[in-house]
């Protein structure tokens, strides 16, 4: 069985959230997906700041955490989440004239793309078809609470992802400039 907790580590000098998740329960719900030779390729497609599969691994046991505790279908909600990004390809930003219109369509398509691969590989209940189609609102709609937690875990993790690039960004641009 694979084992995982999150921990806070110093990677070159900047605290980094380390994935290592340690609980049994996630643990072998997740193992079938997680450990699936197509769902492993997600572990190559850039999200935010680090992989598909490191982003759909934390929504899912944050997802897990809160349907557990609110005595909600957290098993649902564990296989839903790690496949609600499961589209197996990169999502390219053109530039500044596209970024709006890309992200758009890439909100509105890559629900259904993950739903039909998660269902070409997986067998999915009613709650975990939510989960994946619904989990982009306002672009998708959730019907379940267990959707509606992992929508809102997912927006909320995506945010401190997309701080977390940005700050990378700005360092970087600041070491450029003031290396003239």
């Amino acid at each position: 069985m694979i084992l995982y907790e999150f921990i806070i580590m110093p990677q070159n000098g900047v605290m980094e959230e380390i994935l290592k998740i340690i609980d049994y329960r996630f643990t072998n719900i997740a193992e079938e997906i997680i450990l699936h030779e197509e769902y492993e390729q997600t572990k190559l497609i850039k999200h935010h700041d680090e992989s598909v599969y490191e982003h759909s691994v934390k929504v899912a046991y944050y997802s897990y955490l809160i349907a557990y505790k609110s005595k909600l279908d957290w098993k649902s909600c564990i296989r839903g989440a790690l496949l609600h990004d499961f589209y197996l390809y990169k999502f390219n930003k053109r530039g500044n004239i596209g970024i709006i219109k890309d992200s758009i369509n890439h909100a509105i398509n890559h629900p259904k793309i993950a739903f039909k691969n998660a269902s070409k590989y997986f067998e999915l209940n009613c709650t975990e078809k939510d989960i994946i189609v619904g989990h982009m609102f306002p672009f998708g709609m959730p019907k379940s609470r267990e959707a509606w937690i992992v929508s809102f875990v997912d927006k909320y993790i995506a945010i401190f992802e997309y701080y977390s690039n940005a700050k990378k960004l700005i360092a970087k641009n600041w070491k450029k400039a003031f290396a003239k």
